[in-house]
């Protein structure tokens, strides 16, 4: 294997997209993930997700523990896809190909495009309401602003991205801190508007937190290999994972935790007021700096999104070409503009009710992204083994073919199985009636895992499985840089 590039070797400007990393630019460490995931979580997004437990009718204390159990399991798969990216040196939602086909990927991608357009135009609207708190005047010109400042963040590329995780992850961590303690001490009791069942505690609400926590969290499924793909492909999967893992969830824990107890505390306001209110109690100087943190984490997770959308946008561009080779640093840098500005100009026409419509859209994902999730880690840790034909992956004409209805099949039965035990504000299924609760972010987890391996057990298992020095994998060095698709 080629030795990995040293960092200060690589292109100031990412020269890959959705290729394979080769191995000569492959370079960094597994505890780079930790600043990285937990800079991308300690941010207004996330705040605004911990927020949502004031309408779950729990006391603070039962809203915390659900939301320490979701954010726990939530991060175990997401974790687990992390652990791909070394591996196999590809963006996430190319090596989906091997379960759903080279073209059939493009099913759940349009999902995962339709997410990460979700998130942004949510943080958009954040920046927009940090803006109009630090500056004045209306959400509008906060969006464009916010929007403009990622774009320009994420057209550098990976490293970049990296880089400013590190400078980020200690910065928040001495901001938030100063927040809790603030909160701590300035504690004005739960509103009086906020309705608590009788002891605190119902099932209905603690399974709502518990599984939109968990939802938000696997949602970082789809993207977190493209942020690993770069370490060198001998790196263990188990430093992997757990760097992955502790980042994101004592992140999550913590801002989840800090946007229930500020919405319980001034439920008449939205998170950003409520953030603003609170440091305020301590100074102009610290709200100033409270919010202009709040606003950096914005536009980092912004810039994340807009890079993830233009991945996947840029597979299924692939997918399109007669020539079936990868998207010019050009054509990337086009694609990550102009999905920037379609997820800002989203933001500015949907600015109204953020919270509504914010609840809805992480229930949208959990029919459409999860099954995803459960079929991926199947295929990578029960069926495949980790082996796979990195350049089958990038024509229709290799072992994975055009369409895997297998893949597919068990994708659109999961779909199915969890929508009726979905509980949104515009849809509850008939199941969910009956439990008083929504577990169907459980159900996309097992139901359409459990059918794809048992398909795949049935019609016979790929060769991979059977014969993993047989395949033409990055896991196992015997792909050459040159002979896997990369325009520059």
């Amino acid at each position: 294997m080629t030795s990995p590039t040293r960092p200060d070797r690589a292109p100031t400007i990412e020269v890959h997209s959705v290729g394979f990393v080769p191995h000569h630019h492959r370079h960094g460490a597994p505890r780079n993930l930790f600043t990285l995931w937990f800079g991308a979580n300690a941010m207004g997004v996330t705040l605004l997700t911990g927020s949502l437990a004031v309408f779950s009718h729990l006391s603070l204390l039962w809203s915390a523990i659900a939301i320490t159990i979701g954010t726990l399991v939530g991060a175990i798969f997401v974790a687990y896809h992390s652990a791909q990216g070394p591996a196999l040196g590809l963006p996430q939602m190319v090596q989906s190909r091997a379960q759903f086909g080279y073209y059939g990927a493009n099913v759940p991608l349009v999902a995962v495009i339709a997410m990460y357009l979700g998130f942004f135009g949510g943080g958009a609207i954040l920046m927009g309401s940090v803006f109009a708190e630090l500056f004045g005047g209306g959400l509008e010109w906060g969006i464009l602003l916010g929007g403009a400042l990622a774009v320009i963040l994420v057209v550098f590329g990976y490293r970049t991205l990296h880089v400013v995780g590190k400078i980020i992850t200690p910065v928040f961590i001495a901001v938030f801190a100063l927040l809790t303690v603030i909160a701590i001490i300035h504690w004005p009791g739960v509103a009086a508007d906020v309705s608590i069942d009788a002891g605190g505690f119902s099932t209905t609400g603690f399974f709502f937190v518990l599984g939109i926590v968990a939802a938000y969290m696997i949602t970082y499924g789809p993207y977190v290999a493209d942020y690993s793909r770069y370490l060198p492909a001998d790196t263990k999967a188990a430093p992997t994972f757990w760097y992955t893992y502790a980042g994101i969830s004592l992140a999550g824990i913590w801002i989840f935790v800090v946007g229930a107890a500020l919405q319980y505390a001034y439920s008449s306001l939205g998170i950003v007021e409520a953030v603003a209110t609170m440091a305020g109690t301590a100074g102009p100087v610290v709200r100033v700096l409270v919010l202009l943190a709040l606003l950096l984490g914005l536009i980092n997770i912004s810039a994340l999104n807009i890079y993830g959308a233009s991945i996947s946008a840029m597979t299924i561009t692939t997918t399109l070409r007669a020539e079936h080779s990868a998207p010019s640093r050009s054509l990337r840098l086009a694609f990550m503009t102009a999905i920037g500005i379609l997820g800002t100009a989203g933001a500015v026409f949907l600015s109204e009710d953020l919270v509504l419509a914010y609840e809805n859209f992480v229930f949208f994902l959990i029919a459409f992204l999860i099954p995803w999730s459960a079929i991926n880690l199947v295929d990578f840790y029960l069926v495949r083994k980790g082996h796979y034909s990195v350049a089958d992956l990038f024509t229709p004409r290799g072992r994975y073919g055009g369409v895997s209805w297998i893949g597919i099949g068990a994708y659109l039965i999961g779909c199915l199985a969890l929508t009726p035990f979905i509980s949104t504000t515009f849809y509850t299924g008939p199941l969910a009636t009956r439990l008083g609760f929504d577990i169907s972010w459980l159900v996309g987890m097992i139901v359409p895992g459990a059918i794809y391996a048992v398909l795949w057990k049935i019609t016979g298992l790929p060769i991979e499985a059977d014969h993993p020095d047989r395949a033409d994998t990055a896991i196992a060095s015997t792909v050459d840089d040159n002979h896997v698709p990369e325009v520059a």
